[in-house]
C-alpha cells in the first residue's frame, strides 16, 4: 500500500515536470503576445483609428489569458484580501481585471514606433516560476525602458502576475494605492472606487 502511495505521488511529480517542458516557455509566451499586440497596432485599421471596442475585444482574446488574474488581485489587496468575503472577493478580481485590461487598451495609441526585445531567458531557483526581462526602445533616441515579468506555471500554462517597469513592481503601486482606499473607506469603498474608474475609461 506505502510503495503504491509513493509511485502515485513519483508519477503525479513526473507529470507536473514533464508538462511544464512541453508547454511552451516562458519567454515564448512574452514574444509571442508582443509580436501580436505589435502586429495589431501596426495593422490592424480600426485599433489604428482608436476604436476602443474593438481594442478591448482585440485585449481580452489575446492577452488577458496570459495574465494570472486572481493572483494579482490577492496581492495587490494585499492581507485586506483574507478579512473580505466571497462577494467582495468576486467582485474585487471583477473590477481589477476591467481596470487591467482597459488601461492597457486606451494606452495601445501609445505603442507606435517602439521596438520590443524580450531578453534571453534565465533559470529560475523556484520550480513553477520564471522571470521575463525586456527592453522598450523608444523612438527619437529616448532612454530604453526595462519591462519585466514575474511568472507562474498555473493552469497548464505560463501566466504574469507582476510586471516592473524599470524595477518597480506594478503590483506594489497598486497595492499602495489600494491600501490608502481602504484604510479611508473599507473593501467596499474600493470596489466603488474601482467601479468609478472603469465606467470613466
Amino acid at each position: 500500500m506505502i510503495k503504491r502511495f509513493l509511485f502515485v505521488i513519483l508519477l503525479a511529480l513526473f507529470s507536473q515536470s514533464q508538462a511544464l517542458h512541453a508547454a511552451k516557455g516562458p519567454d515564448e509566451i512574452v514574444r509571442g503576445t508582443i509580436d501580436a499586440i505589435m502586429n495589431a497596432i501596426e495593422n490592424d485599421e480600426k485599433i489604428k483609428s482608436g476604436d476602443l471596442q474593438h481594442t478591448l475585444k482585440f485585449v481580452e482574446e489575446k492577452v488577458a489569458p496570459r495574465f494570472d488574474f486572481p493572483r494579482m488581485t490577492r496581492l495587490a489587496v494585499g492581507r485586506p484580501w483574507r478579512q473580505a468575503s466571497p462577494e467582495q472577493k468576486a467582485e474585487l478580481l471583477d473590477q481589477f481585471r476591467k481596470l487591467m485590461v482597459r488601461s492597457y487598451a486606451s494606452a495601445f495609441t501609445k505603442f507606435r514606433g517602439i521596438v520590443v526585445e524580450v531578453q534571453p531567458l534565465r533559470p529560475s531557483e523556484k520550480e513553477g516560476e520564471a522571470f521575463v526581462r525586456s527592453l522598450i526602445r523608444l523612438p527619437g533616441g529616448v532612454q530604453p525602458i526595462s519591462v519585466d515579468y514575474d511568472m507562474q506555471f498555473v493552469e497548464g500554462e505560463w501566466k504574469v502576475f507582476d510586471i516592473q517597469i524599470d524595477g518597480a513592481s506594478l503590483i506594489i503601486n497598486y497595492r499602495n494605492i489600494f491600501g490608502q482606499e481602504i484604510d479611508t473607506n473599507g473593501l467596499d469603498g474600493l470596489i466603488d472606487s474601482l467601479k468609478v474608474k472603469n465606467a470613466s475609461r
